[in-house]
């Protein structure tokens, strides 16, 4: 039995006990009037919070270790407001009948607050590993795997002047999947800045440029390309610069996986408050393990820079507050991304929050570097 599970059960059996204990003491406490219904409510939420911790707290994101630390939080706040009840009781003077309904209101409340506490520290605590870890791994991708690979695809490149047949041919391929490696360690890179985006730097955009730009430079990296376009004269969402990145990632999966010469389709439509963009192509249907791209709350195993390119494009959209969904057609995949509209509303938001946030930065950021 694991310590998460033993701390789980420990809250449980905590939480049903001051439940029951409470539960009885309702009908004891009717003579005391309002006071003492308040004495059992106030215990009775916390202690039915703690009954339910083994459908709430594995979901809170806290894990094994973790959740027998916040275990031990409850356990002391248990004590903590246990003494500090009886402290109380013997020095103030209260009716016999709510001492044991106080004493089990106090037990639930400290436990939950301790709870609270425990799992407010333990999730800092996991941010700043999480946050310190993604630095280390990210400087691991993005500088010392990126030149070792540049290494290795020079010396592969000297290797193929100096081959023929099939070992060219096998020297090509390594080559291929040193250049897949390396379009990895720049998409790690893009998901770093996507997960550190600050969302003041969504602006109202007009985003028909930014897709006939990117469009227009897949034509003249790959002529091959057939592209059919239908757009607005003007589209304009809530987004920053990482949309280009959006929309090269789109189009790359679009060109890489077509089995033939590939094709892409780009409409865009306003649909109420909701601007859409179909991105659509002639490839084989996307994988089922690749589709939990736009659904899983969990990152699953990939096969290739395509899966980390569809994470990229889901946690972009989803940080513009728009949502992905992909749509499986007779002869391709319609990839739809859906985005803020500019309203008249949201205009107005936008220059407020920016004005308050460029004061913010005016008057904080300088005292913090005074006071450093």
């Amino acid at each position: 039995m694991s310590k998460g599970t033993l701390g789980t059960g420990y809250l449980v059996a905590i939480g049903v006990t001051l439940t029951l204990a409470l539960a009885c003491h309702a009908a004891s406490v009717l003579d005391a009037g309002p006071s003492g219904l308040l004495v059992v409510a106030t215990g009775l939420v916390p202690a039915l919070s703690l009954a339910a911790a083994n459908y709430w707290l594995p979901r809170s994101g806290l894990e094994g270790e973790q959740i027998w630390t916040v275990a031990e939080w409850g356990g002391l706040g248990i004590a903590l407001l246990t003494l500090v009840t009886l402290g109380t009781l013997v020095v103030g003077a209260s009716p016999t009948s709510l001492v044991s309904a106080l004493l089990a209101s106090s037990i639930a409340m400290g436990g939950f607050v301790g709870i609270l506490v425990g799992a407010l520290l333990e999730l800092r605590r996991a941010r700043r590993r999480l946050r310190q870890s993604n630095a280390v791994l990210n400087r691991v991708l993005r500088h010392d795997m990126r030149n070792d690979f540049n290494v290795v695809l020079g010396h592969l490149s000297v290797l193929e002047a100096e081959t023929t047949g099939d070992a060219a041919d096998r020297v090509d391929r390594m080559s291929t999947t040193v250049d897949r490696m390396i379009s990895t360690t720049e998409k790690a890179r893009q998901i770093d800045a996507a997960v550190a985006a600050d969302r003041t730097a969504q602006t109202p955009t007009d985003i028909v440029p930014v897709i006939e730009d990117r469009l227009a430079a897949l034509e003249q990296s790959r002529p091959d390309v057939t592209v059919d376009v239908t757009l607005p004269e003007s589209a304009v969402a809530y987004v920053d610069w990482q949309f280009e990145t959006v929309v090269d990632n789109l189009l790359e999966n679009a060109v890489v996986h077509a089995e033939g010469d590939p094709w892409v389709g780009i409409t865009a439509e306003r649909v109420g408050n909701r601007l859409r963009v179909h991105v659509q192509d002639n490839c084989p249907p996307i994988e089922d393990r690749e589709l939990t791209a736009f659904t899983a709350t969990d990152e699953t195993q990939l096969d290739h820079a395509s899966g980390v390119g569809l994470w990229l494009v889901t946690w972009v959209i989803e940080n513009y507050e728009g949502s992905v969904w992909v749509d499986r057609v007779a002869d391709g995949n319609v990839v739809t991304l859906e985005l803020r509209a500019t309203t008249t509303f949201r205009r107005l938001a936008c220059k407020v929050r920016n004005r308050l946030w460029d004061q913010f930065q005016d008057i904080y950021v300088p005292a913090r570097r005074r006071g450093q």
